[in-house]
């Protein structure tokens, strides 16, 4: 909490503290006693941010004399039930609603939340226009419509054309079912009802060209009729009792005072959201469109040429081993087409939908599992190394895979069994087996290389192990 500028805590810092003294305030009074700006967020909130931190939406709402208070709440597939005000994750009063008093406020909220990197995107209503405060805090986070305050503002513009009674029920209740079942030809009807219904002067009011806007509907869609109903209702709700605390006192302080009373009163007792079950489709209606696109490039399949070098290059290093196992991936390599992207400190390597992390130094190294299992360079390392048009180096290899360290010796550093596995054919083999089979196998050397009775204590430590795990009613085979 920021107290540089208070000799005294304002009434609702105090209560929130005395309740929450975990909460994080960052809040500033000028000598009229009057709040400058303020962030606020109780644990509780940061233990949602940081559980459900993709998709946040903000509510904006006013007193008499304009100031803003920005409500974020929690959004997405990944967050299921309640629809109440425990989805609230952090609040704030801005020092004013120009392109640097938000950047000033996000970038408060950004310090107060470690997880904040995770942020995929904001949800913002119509009148919302400074989509690059946003941007220039949070670079990698996308600005997109929210489809309640969407929905809000064409109900408002229906009522506001006084059509007569039968014919506004019609639309508002045409337009509820649209919302509540936002697919394509439902939208599509609702734009054409809208068309028909209404006097084309006003068409530019109702913003009716929104209903076919994809993306915005595409982080919704997801939910059930019942769902939406339900998330509607508490956008509504929590946005008509946020605009009654915040117009009850020009006075910020005494608002504050009502809505931290509100907000306890509210969770308290209460459990956090639960998760959702998120299917890999809607997690990746969370991604930023323009995430992999402005990031990464896509390297073709592999000329003959490329390959032969490197083929080349491995006959001169690898003992026949080693030159066996790379060949197989180096032939993965070839045929896939391969996405290469920077990622912090590593590239970021895909081959069709299995990504993996290659470090981006002289010694390349990966996360799969044939790097791991045998740290010989894997197709995502010659996929980087052809990207690159470099070729295999000898550091690259390790001293027990090399000819010149091996000699004449032809044993493998691997047991037959992995190296069958590693060898084979079989696509259906997963990187999960060759990581178990090959601590099968380190595990096996233990037991082998020590004394009587070290092999009795390690054994019986594994007995026990087993017969927790699975349980002693069933003997297991060790």
């Amino acid at each position: 909490m920021s107290r540089a500028t208070m000799t005294t805590n304002p009434e609702f810092l105090q209560k929130l503290l005395d309740e929450d003294p975990s909460s994080k305030i960052v809040c500033q009074v000028n000598t009229m006693s009057h709040i400058d700006y303020l962030n606020l967020q109780t644990r509780r909130m940061e233990q949602v941010f940081s559980t459900f931190p993709e998709v946040l939406l903000v509510i904006r709402t006013y007193n008499g004399k304009r100031r803003a208070l920005y409500t974020f709440l929690v959004d997405g597939p990944r967050i299921g039930g309640p629809y109440e005000l425990t989805r609230v994750v952090h609040v704030a009063i801005p020092p004013n609603e120009t392109h640097q008093g938000l950047v000033c406020m996000f970038q408060v909220m950004k310090g107060l939340n470690p997880h904040w990197p995770l942020i995929k995107v904001f949800l913002v209503d119509p009148d919302f226009t400074e989509n690059a405060a946003i941007r220039e805090v949070f670079p990698s986070a996308e600005v997109v419509l929210s489809v309640s305050h969407v929905c809000a503002h064409i109900q408002k513009q229906i009522r506001e054309l006084f059509l007569p009674n039968k014919a506004e029920n019609i639309l508002l209740n045409a337009l509820k079912s649209t919302m509540c079942s936002p697919k394509e030809k439902n939208l599509q009807g609702m734009q054409r009802i809208l068309k028909r219904f209404v006097d084309p002067r006003f068409h530019p009011l109702l913003k009716e060209d929104w209903l076919l806007t994809d993306r915005m509907w595409s982080l919704h869609c997801w939910r059930s009729w019942d769902e939406c109903s339900q998330y509607f209702k508490m956008v509504e709700t929590l946005t008509r009792t946020l605009n009654l605390l915040f117009k009850m006192s020009p006075c910020l302080k005494k608002m504050m005072n009502s809505f931290i009373f509100y907000l306890l009163e509210q969770t308290e007792g209460k459990d956090l959201p639960e998760p959702r079950t998120c299917s890999t489709e809607e997690f990746a209606l969370m991604k930023c469109k323009e995430e992999t696109s402005t990031k990464a490039t896509e390297e073709h399949p592999m000329e003959p040429e490329a390959a032969a070098l490197m083929c080349e290059a491995l006959n001169d290093i690898c003992s026949p081993a080693a030159f066996g196992l790379c060949q197989n991936e180096l032939e993965v390599a070839q045929k896939s087409v391969g996405l290469v992207s920077n990622h912090k400190d590593k590239i970021c390597v895909q081959i069709f939908e299995y990504p993996n992390k290659v470090s981006g130094g002289k010694l390349k190294t990966c996360t799969c599992g044939f790097y791991q299992s045998t740290e010989l360079p894997c197709r995502h390392i010659f996929s980087l190394l052809h990207a690159k048009e470099e070729i295999i180096q000898p550091g690259m290899l390790p001293k027990l895979w090399k000819k010149q360290n091996r000699g004449s010796s032809s044993v493998p550093p691997l047991p037959p069994d992995t190296l069958e596995i590693l060898k084979g054919e079989k696509s259906k083999v997963s990187e999960k087996h060759l990581l178990v089979n090959s601590l099968t196998s380190q595990i096996s050397g233990l037991l082998a290389d020590c004394s009587e009775e070290m092999f009795q204590r390690r054994y019986n430590t594994l007995r026990e192990l087993a017969d927790a795990w699975i349980g002693p009613y069933e003997q297991v085979k060790i």
